[in-house]
């Protein structure tokens, strides 16, 4: 890669932009490109490294993120942390407590740039594919999300693997390898070392097949969300009266409970509690103590829950 101008679809370039730089090559590749860019294009741009201390040699991968920017010239900030996994799993924790110190560096419409790529998004749908998603999850990753006070961006997504492998060896970065990407205990890392190794001797370029049938969903979602606010846009704010929507058929009254909580940033609740809420609110005559609730099992969105009150039902986070 000679032109990284495509890194920069979706940013403002007149904002602070943050690299979430953990030392590793994914990490370091963004990192170079976008050095490269601020060179160009005089960004404003300061890398993050996040230490969650779960390895022994955590210290050792600071120290070479902090040497690195220098070299670079880059500000570095650093910072350490305690993984609380509360309940979920470790994985799980040590993103949420990432995107927790991200949203503290965030101000302004500033943005923080992770260095996840085509890979990654097939390993996200394979994963959300066998923990039963639905079509939002299909989806896979987005390219750019509202974190606090800025936004989340992923400017590689386009690029596979084999070619940010080919950059850094271009390149000669200097790059750590992390021994705990090779252990398949995490679900990731299971897809990653021997699911996907397999998938590849059959299918070639899985990984982008996989990523082109994301774009489509993305697409196809945006049409459908346009269309669907546009048609139910009475039903997607404020409580939801019971009368108006029972004169709805039970498919259009969970996509219209979903649709809110999602806009809600709720966990969806599965198939089973989504029939609970439906046996509970419209199929029965509710009542002041009528409520369902529902938590995700990582943790990673808060739960929900709805009760009844005047004849509507209200929707909370849990």
């Amino acid at each position: 890669m000679k032109d990284f101008s495509f890194a920069l679809n979706n940013l403002d370039i007149r904002k602070k932009i943050f690299i979430a730089y953990s030392g590793g090559i994914d990490s370091t590749v963004l990192l170079h490109i976008f050095h490269s860019l601020s060179i160009e294009r005089k960004l404003s741009l300061e890398a993050i490294h996040i230490n969650h201390n779960l390895n022994d040699k955590s210290d050792v991968w600071a120290k070479h993120c902090k040497v690195e920017c220098k070299k670079l010239g880059i500000p570095l900030k650093i910072v350490s942390t305690e993984i609380n996994k509360d309940g979920g799993g470790l994985e799980s924790a040590a993103r949420k407590e990432r995107y927790k110190i991200f949203s503290n560096f965030l101000k302004d419409s500033e943005q923080i740039l992770t260095a996840h790529h085509k890979d990654d998004v097939t390993e996200t749908i394979m994963l959300r594919l066998f923990r039963g998603t639905g079509i939002d999850g299909l989806a896979g990753l987005s390219e750019k999300r509202e974190l606090a006070n800025g936004f989340l961006i992923r400017p590689l997504l386009l690029l596979s693997k084999e070619q940010i492998k080919d950059h850094a060896k271009t390149y000669k970065l200097n790059y750590i390898e992390d021994c705990s990407n090779f252990k398949d205990e995490q679900d990731r890392n299971f897809i990653r070392n021997k699911l996907l190794p397999i998938i590849d001797t059959r299918w070639n370029e899985a990984s982008t097949r996989i990523s082109n049938a994301s774009q489509i969903t993305k697409s196809k979602l945006k049409i459908y969300n346009s269309l669907f606010r546009s048609r139910y846009h009475h039903l997607l704010s404020g409580d939801l009266n019971l009368k108006e929507l029972r004169s709805h058929d039970k498919e259009i009254i969970k996509e219209i409970i979903r649709f809110r909580l999602k806009e809600s940033n709720i966990a969806v609740p599965s198939q089973k509690v989504m029939n609970e809420i439906l046996k509970t609110f419209i199929d029965s005559n509710p009542g002041p103590k009528s409520i369902v609730q529902w938590k995700r099992s990582d943790g990673d969105q808060v739960g929900g829950l709805i009760i009844y009150r005047n004849k509507s039902i209200l929707i909370q986070e849990n």
